[in-house]
């Protein structure tokens, strides 16, 4: 029963972290289109929205690329892989937002 709970929290956790981690980067990305290096037009809040939307697709492909983790021949745990793949995904979905507001 401990363990069970202990394997829960984890999981919350780790969800947690992605949730947070996405509102952080978020806030790189606000604070760089209100310095004026995105468009004049630029309305603050939307990012956060795209924080809520982006989450559903990172958390379903984490969590497929997590079910690997049950495998023999692969070393890592599935919350291990869930963490690292969905933290991945969430960096690289703000970091294109970065790059694209600092290239064009």
């Amino acid at each position: 029963m401990k363990k069970k709970v202990l394997r829960i929290l984890k999981w919350i956790g780790a969800f947690f972290a992605l949730f947070v981690a996405g509102i952080l980067e978020a806030e790189i990305y606000n604070q760089l289109m209100m310095n004026g290096l995105g468009s004049k037009s630029y309305q603050s809040g939307w990012h956060f929205v795209s924080v809520f939307m982006v989450l559903l697709p990172i958390t379903i492909l984490s969590g497929i690329i997590a079910s690997f983790g049950n495998m023999e021949k692969i070393k890592s745990s599935p919350l291990r892989l869930f963490t690292m793949w969905s933290q991945g995904f969430m960096f690289f979905f703000w970091f294109q937002y970065i790059v694209n507001i600092l290239v064009f």
